[in-house]
């Protein structure tokens, strides 16, 4: 069963809706502002470990 992020209302494992069918919550679009950043911020750590890895490569490292 998935609930919704709301009002936790149970929703049908085969709705394909969305909106909740209890109060007209998005479901799409609720807290998108927070799970954009919590992308954003993921997006950032894994650029780090591809720069640290880059950077050992003898060919790559840029002249500062």
């Amino acid at each position: 069963m998935r609930k919704c992020p709301k009002c936790a209302g149970r929703l049908s494992p085969l709705f394909f809706g969305t909106e909740c069918k209890h109060c007209g919550a998005d479901l799409m679009y609720y807290h998108f502002d927070e799970r954009l950043e919590q992308d954003a911020q993921k997006a950032a750590a894994q650029e780090e470990k591809v720069k640290r890895v880059l950077n050992k490569l003898p060919f790559y490292r840029k002249k500062q």
